[in-house]
């Protein structure tokens, strides 16, 4: 069997469902990365992949993506106590103190501030905007210190982490760099808030982060605890491809602006889930066969790499009524199914794999989308094609806007 990482990366986003058709739906089996592995695809595929006896993370990631994307040492790559001692602390922080409505607050307060950086220019790009704005925001959420002068290279890293992970090449050697800046700048403040030479403000991720006992009751090195401050910090900036798509779908689709700008909150969520659903971001997650695994009617060896459809579900026809149609209607009066809508993935976030910052994406789209459709602004002539060869993918020109006086 031949590998087939370099047509994945060639083909990008296509890839897997287009191997899924040519199976027939059956389950794809392909290597990547010199690795046997096998594609599941459907809400019972989620159900079966999140299941901890079936599916492990330790040593599924490989070091690339690690060294990109998430960080050694990090949740992801945890099983069992461990994995739930860890998320515990991400469940907490994201749900349970009521931080999103901080979180909220922290957004508002950074687009009127960007409001009035973009009053004196005719052009802005949304995407670097976006990345901005998202990281002052989430910086001051979590109790990081984010002077001027260190904004642009914190948007530009946790960016650059985002955007090199799944690429060989200069995108890849960036990410990698500005990873180990941000660890290395973020490790010297666990260790300041530690000696009592920082002060974290009560609450705050960088408390709780620096705070935080692992399931064998002791503190996180430095290192580690700067890995899952950044993924806070990282994700959250990472709905800078969501609000740029977001600034797509109201240019193609401009009938959508005045509800969202009228402050309809329910069609404000339907537009954010919608959003996740049409637009591309992961395509697909992936871990290691806990044992011998039986998977409809085929055998999945111990060890295999076992990879769970993200787009291709978002895109199933089983699913979505007509799914290249861009439609928030589909979820006006009703939430989508756990493991039915899956962008960041499925499962339980409490307990499974499942990204626990899915709720932060909601409330960061809630509440600025319906800004971005109150801002007058015309689209000059530029390319907005969306790459579905490039992972992950955005507008070609970052989405440009000629602002106009504003009411």
């Amino acid at each position: 069997m031949f590998d087939s990482t370099l047509a994945l990366m060639t083909q990008g986003y296509a890839w897997l469902p287009d191997r899924r058709r040519r199976s027939g739906g059956k389950p794809v089996h392909c290597r990547l990365m010199g690795k046997n592995a096998v594609a599941l695809h459907g809400p019972e595929a989620v159900h079966f992949f999140y299941d901890e006896s079936h599916i492990e993370r330790h040593g599924a990631l490989p070091g690339p993506v690690l060294d990109t994307l998430f960080g050694r040492g990090a949740v992801h790559t945890l099983d069992d106590h461990q994995h739930r001692v860890r998320k515990a602390l991400f469940v907490s922080l994201l749900k349970d103190r009521g931080g999103l409505k901080s979180l909220t607050e922290h957004l508002r307060a950074e687009w009127d501030l960007a409001q009035k950086r973009w009053a004196g220019r005719d052009q802005v790009v949304l995407f670097d905007e976006s990345s901005l704005l998202l990281t002052r925001a989430v910086c001051a959420w979590s109790g990081v210190p984010l002077n001027d002068a260190d904004t642009e290279e914190m948007a530009r890293d946790l960016v650059a982490m985002v955007d090199g992970f799944a690429s060989p090449g200069p995108r890849h050697l960036r990410a990698r760099r500005a990873r180990s800046r941000q660890e290395e700048r973020l490790a010297r403040l666990v260790e300041a808030v530690r000696n009592g030479s920082e002060a974290a403000p009560a609450d705050s991720v960088l408390a709780a982060v620096a705070a935080h006992r692992d399931a064998e009751g002791q503190p996180l090195d430095p290192h580690t605890a700067a890995v899952e401050i950044l993924n806070v910090l990282r994700p959250t900036v990472a709905v800078t491809w969501f609000l740029t798509f977001a600034g797509h779908a109201l240019h193609r689709w401009p009938d959508h602006r005045k509800l969202l700008a009228a402050g309809d909150a329910a069609y404000a969520r339907a537009f954010a889930h919608e959003v996740r659903r049409f637009y591309p971001f992961a395509p697909f997650v992936g871990g290691l066969a806990a044992a011998d695994l039986l998977w409809d009617g085929q055998g999945i060896p111990a060890g295999s790499m076992v990879l769970l459809d993200l787009y291709g579900q978002n895109h199933d026809s089983g699913l979505w009524p007509k799914p290249y149609t861009f439609d928030p209607g589909r979820f006006v009066g009703r939430e989508p199914d756990r493991d039915e809508l899956v962008p960041q993935g499925g499962g339980d976030p409490a307990t499974n794999h499942r990204c626990p910052g899915e709720d932060v994406t909601l409330t960061v789209l809630e509440t600025l989308v319906p800004l971005l459709a109150a801002l007058r602004y015309d689209v000059p002539a530029q390319d907005l094609s969306i790459p579905l060869r490039r992972m992950p993918t955005a507008p070609r020109s970052g989405f440009v806007m000629t602002l106009l006086p504003q009411a």
